[in-house]
C-alpha cells in the first residue's frame, strides 16, 4: 500500500482539468472521450488543445475496470475514513514532520535514478538535501534545504521514469489492486523503487510481519489526506471515472518522464 500515493497523485494531472477524461460538447455538457473500440484512446482535437492526445494500449480493459471499481470501493469505505481520522487525530505539525522524515529516508530512490539517467547534478543535489535535512533538520523532520536556492525544488525521479528515459515502452495499461493506475513498465518500476527504498531494507533485515507493518503503515497513512483530496478532484465530475483516471495517469507519466 505504500505506493498508493504515487498512483493517486498521477491520477490528478496538475489539477488543470487537462486529461480528466471529460470533454465538453457543443452545448457545454460533459461527455467522456471515446475510444476506438480496441482499448486505445482515440485522438480527439476537441478534447483540449493544450494537451497532447493520449494513446495507450488497454487490452485488459474489462479486467482493469473491475479492479478500478474494487479500488474505488476500498478508497471510499476504508482509506478515506482513515485519512479523515488521521487529519483529525494528528496535528498538522506532526503530520508534516512524519511526511518530511519519510521523504528524507527515501533519498536513495531519487539519487540512484537521477544517476542512472545521467543527471549527476540532480543526484548531487539529492545528497546535499539529505545531508542538510538530516543534520540541521533533525533526521529530516524539517526541510531547511528548501531555504537554500541550489537545493530547493529538485525534480523527483523514480525507476519507471528511468526506464522511459532509456527508451523502454510503457506497455499496456494496468490497474493494480489497491495501488491503482500503472503500466507494465511502471509496475516493474515500482518493484525497482521498492528495492531502493531503505524503509523496505529495515523490514527485510529484521523480517516478520510486525516490522513490516510498523515501518510501512505510517508511510501509507501520512500520504492519504492530500491524495484522497486529489483523487476526488480528478474524478468526481467525470462521467466515466475509469477513463478520467486512465487518461490522467498516462499524461502525467508522459510529462514526468520528460522532466
Amino acid at each position: 500500500m505504500k505506493y498508493l500515493h504515487t498512483a493517486i497523485l498521477a491520477s490528478v494531472l496538475f489539477f488543470s482539468g487537462c486529461a480528466t477524461g471529460v470533454k465538453k460538447t457543443a452545448d457545454g455538457a460533459s461527455a467522456p472521450k471515446s475510444g476506438d473500440g480496441k482499448g486505445v484512446v482515440a485522438e480527439d482535437s476537441s478534447f483540449d488543445d493544450d494537451c497532447d492526445p493520449v494513446v495507450v494500449a488497454d487490452p485488459l480493459e474489462a479486467l482493469n475496470r473491475a479492479t478500478f471499481l474494487l479500488n474505488h470501493g476500498v478508497y471510499t469505505v476504508v482509506l478515506r475514513p482513515v485519512s479523515k481520522g488521521y487529519k483529525w487525530a494528528v496535528p498538522k505539525l506532526v503530520r508534516d514532520g512524519v511526511h518530511n522524515a519519510y521523504e528524507n529516508v527515501t533519498t536513495p530512490v531519487r539519487f540512484t535514478n537521477h544517476a542512472l539517467q545521467g543527471k549527476f547534478d540532480r543526484a548531487g543535489k539529492e545528497m546535499g538535501k539529505f545531508a542538510v535535512n538530516s543534520v540541521v533538520g533533525v533526521g529530516g523532520l524539517w526541510k531547511p534545504s528548501q531555504k537554500i536556492p541550489a537545493l530547493a525544488n529538485v525534480p523527483r525521479a523514480d525507476t519507471g521514469q528511468t526506464f522511459a528515459k532509456w527508451g523502454i515502452s510503457s506497455g499496456p495499461y494496468l490497474v493494480l489492486p489497491i495501488i491503482g493506475p500503472s503500466t507494465v513498465r511502471d509496475t516493474v518500476g515500482i518493484a525497482g523503487d521498492a528495492v531502493l527504498n531503505p524503509v523496505n531494507w529495515v523490514s527485510f533485515i529484521f523480517g516478520g510481519a510486525t516490522w513490516t507493518v510498523a515501518i510501512s503503515t505510517p508511510d501509507t497513512v501520512r500520504s492519504l489526506p492530500p491524495r484522497m483530496d486529489q483523487y476526488d478532484a480528478a474524478t468526481k465530475d467525470a462521467l466515466d471515472r475509469y477513463l478520467a483516471a486512465r487518461t490522467a495517469y498516462i499524461q502525467y507519466r508522459k510529462a514526468f518522464a520528460e522532466r
